[in-house]
């Protein structure tokens, strides 16, 4: 009993997974999306920040904060560093209970098979959340330009106050 109380919390804690804001495209829309990528800065010395990412240029990120909704100006220097997401991620965590309880089909051989499915299927579950994003590890802040709301710069008649 205590063993399907722990199959079942593994498997509610492996089907949930962490949210990604609703304005990021799927996958095959990333081409075609007005807005820039999720960015989740680390400052050096004030809390973090999340939101979206409106425009970068030599000296300073501009991030719409999402929890105030308010564009919110960071020095480069105070960056620490940076992780961007910009399209859903693939959800692939379904496939670690149904491959699991497939192998109930392999007969004996459940007992090979049904470790080798589960490794499989969460390496593959992984593998989909982690898609889709970068930081600064294996990204410059030149090439971060390319993923914000204004590749090159907010234009001189919007009023960065007023984006929302």
């Amino acid at each position: 009993m205590i063993n399907k109380i722990y199959l079942l919390g593994l498997m509610i804690l492996i089907m949930s997974s962490c949210s990604v804001p609703a304005y990021l495209p799927s996958y095959d829309q990333i081409d075609v999306s007005e807005r820039g990528s999720y960015i989740r800065l680390v400052h050096k010395t004030k809390s973090n920040i999340k939101g979206e990412l409106i425009s970068i240029d030599n000296n300073e990120i501009i991030v719409l904060v999402e929890d105030v909704k308010k564009c919110m100006a960071v020095q480069v220097s105070d960056v620490k560093r940076f992780s961007l997401r910009y399209a859903q991620q693939k959800k692939y965590g379904w496939t670690i209970p149904v491959f699991t309880l497939a192998t109930l089909s392999h007969g004996w051989y459940l007992f090979l098979s049904m470790p080798v499915n589960h490794i499989v299927t969460i390496s593959v579950t992984v593998a989909g959340e982690n898609a889709f994003k970068y930081s600064d590890k294996n990204m410059t802040y030149d090439q971060l330009r390319m993923f914000s709301r204004f590749p090159q710069g907010v234009p001189p008649n919007i009023d960065i106050a007023g984006i929302k």
